[in-house]
Formats: structure tokens, C-alpha cells, sequence
């Protein structure tokens, strides 16, 4: 790819609650504008395995070098009857996958609540 602009890929659970603020956090901790990364949104979020990679691995041929991870608490519906902490877990089993999957891009780790977003930087 002749550009070297940075661009990002974020995966959501597609929950109205918490898609917009997720965004925006990501934004700020990651410095990417809304153009700047590609959005994969559906029910779970990253705490559950993707049907498929297809979007996470057309960002990175494309020059996504910076991931958002996020899945949510407080009842999801992509994930009934599972504990918080389960979620929790869940995702972060799915993050440690994808730092393997893609170890020179930088990793977010980003829970949503009714309490707000909690992000943070996975380090390798």
C-alpha cells in the first residue's frame, strides 16, 4: 500500500447504548478520526468469536494498525445469561488471540457500562 497514513479497525457489540460513546473513546485514545478506521459492529462484540475475519483482515491489508477490542456489560443480548466477568474473560481471551494475530499494531481493550467506556491499551 502506497499510503502511509494509519488507519484503524474497530469491532463493537452492536448495542445502541454504547456505540457511539465507544466510538468516540476510541477516537480519543487512539487519535483516529471517524474516517480514519474501519467500524464492525454486531451482537457480542469481540467477546465472541467473529463468524468471520473478513472485515478485521481487509482493514489490516489496508493499513489498520491500530484495533479497538470492546465488548459491554450490563445484559447483553449477544450473550445471554452470561456473568459480567464471563464477558469480561471472554474478551480478553479473544484480545490476546488478536494481539498474536496482528503483534505490530497497537491493541485497545475497551469495556462499555452503564458506568461508561473503560479502555486501555493491551501491551504485547
Amino acid at each position: 500500500m502506497s499510503d502511509s497514513k494509519t488507519f484503524g479497525f474497530l469491532r463493537t457489540c452492536m448495542d445502541k447504548r454504547f456505540v457511539a460513546a465507544t466510538r468516540a473513546a476510541f477516537e480519543r485514545a487512539s487519535g483516529l478520526s471517524s474516517n480514519d478506521y474501519w467500524h464492525e459492529s454486531y451482537a457480542g462484540g469481540s467477546a465472541v468469536p467473529a463468524a468471520n475475519n473478513v472485515g478485521e483482515e481487509y482493514a489490516a491489508e489496508h493499513g489498520a494498525a491500530i484495533f479497538g477490542w470492546q465488548a459491554h456489560i450490563n445484559n447483553c443480548g449477544g450473550q445471554p445469561g452470561v456473568s459480567d466477568q464471563e464477558i469480561e474473560q471472554r474478551l480478553d481471551s479473544v484480545i490476546q488471540e488478536k494481539v498474536q494475530k496482528y503483534p505490530q499494531a497497537r491493541h485497545f481493550r475497551i469495556v462499555a457500562s452503564e458506568a461508561g467506556i473503560d479502555i486501555r491499551e493491551v501491551s504485547q
